[in-house]
């Protein structure tokens, strides 16, 4: 028998807070296996009077924060790429988190005990996001995953409240598998809730990274996963053309940083040593062919810079195995050859190319579809369990 869990979202921080609720529901199905990681369990930094909210704050050790994360300030940890999560474990029925977000366009997938994705809103400035009318006597495993691009906007973790009788638990065990995807729009989930004529709803935007071919296959492996992805993004070139020398980065710029950004002063770097994966999936090279009929890029040039993102991540990255893919979007078999080329000419025995199959999306948008992004997960995790052996 299922349990049932009330999600909301209530404006209600420090009296400062328009009124905005929703309520959602999702079922609560058991979580799969995986192997235990250390953590240091902190007290509560601030102490609840009876009947008020004990707040905890993110360098928390029973909090774990997931993916590429800006940490520099400890209680104010930042969330900037898609996928980047909030994790936590409660006895007890309610919990609530406050984000800040610097627009309107983020959102967050909210998950309640491996049970039904639902969708958070958020608007610019704070949020408190509140998780309530769970069973008082059991132990409940809640991911709050951010759900929007970089582009889409940047979030801040300030707190965690919890009612009096709560109690944070020591976080969920986590997996010792581990992957990377390097991408663009498609990796970051972007076109996944498309309806049917591709006009924007901002009642239910679509972008949807929880049900990208990431993060599913992250969970069919039970694998923890990192997204290092950016909407219109390439290896040389964006789809407008631009790239370096236009202040405009592009995935060997991007693949350094927490924060990607093309001002430089928002840029965060990233010290690879918080994550070594067992494999990275390299999904660039939709957007260089964007202008590909008029402005054709240089083959040599373009394969040299593709063997020398391989040289830089294997710098970083020296045990992984790394799979160079063409993506769903691109049907041109010169893709494919260049991507061959590269893969060759790097002289890596841990890398490889593997086939994309083409998936065209729902007619009026070729970011694939929610079913398309299932095939390909189907795809990707016969290879993955073949190069890995899991």
């Amino acid at each position: 028998m299922h349990s049932y869990v009330r999600l909301g979202l209530l404006a209600t921080v420090a009296g400062s807070l328009a009124a905005n609720a929703v309520a959602l529901f999702c079922q609560t199905p058991q979580a799969s296996g995986a192997q235990a990681q250390p953590v240091q369990a902190l007290p509560v930094e601030v102490l609840a009077a009876p009947g008020e909210l004990s707040k905890i704050f993110p360098n928390d050790g029973r909090i774990e924060l997931i993916g590429r994360i800006d940490d520099r300030d400890p209680l104010k940890p930042r969330l900037a790429y898609p996928g980047t999560e909030i994790r936590l474990r409660l006895q007890g029925a309610s919990m609530r988190l406050v984000v800040e977000s610097d627009s309107d366009k983020s959102a967050l997938t909210v998950v309640v005990d491996y049970g039904a994705p639902r969708l958070q809103l958020l608007h610019a400035g704070l949020n408190e996001v509140v998780v309530n009318a769970m069973p008082a006597e059991g132990n409940h495993t809640i991911e709050i995953v951010k759900r929007t691009e970089t582009w889409q906007g940047i979030l801040t973790f300030e707190s965690v409240g919890l009612p009096e009788g709560v109690t944070l638990l020591p976080p969920p065990l986590r997996s010792a598998r581990k992957l990377m995807f390097v991408g663009d729009s498609v990796t970051c989930g972007a076109g996944v809730n498309n309806n049917a004529t591709c006009k924007p709803d901002p009642e239910n935007p679509a972008n949807d990274v929880y049900n990208s071919y990431g993060l599913l296959l992250g969970r069919r492996l039970d694998a923890e996963t990192q997204l290092v992805c950016y909407g219109g993004r390439g290896l040389v070139r964006d789809y407008r053309g631009l790239g370096v020398a236009d202040n405009v980065l592009n995935a060997p710029q991007f693949l350094m940083l927490s924060v990607a950004s093309d001002a430089s002063e928002g840029r965060v770097a990233w010290d690879a040593n918080q994550f070594q994966p067992d494999a990275i999936v390299f999904s660039i090279g939709t957007n260089d062919f964007n202008l590909q009929k008029t402005k054709p890029l240089d083959e040599p040039q373009w394969i040299e810079a593709y063997v020398a993102l391989l040289h830089s991540a294997r710098a970083l990255y020296p045990r992984a195995k790394f799979l160079a893919t063409e993506g769903a979007i691109v049907t041109d078999p010169l893709l494919r050859l260049m991507l061959q080329k590269a893969v060759a000419q790097s002289a890596d025995p841990l890398a490889s190319y593997v086939p994309s199959q083409h998936y065209p999306g729902n007619g009026c948008d070729g970011h694939p579809t929610a079913n398309q992004h299932l095939q390909m997960t189907d795809d990707f995790e016969t290879i993955l369990r073949a190069q890995l052996g899991w």
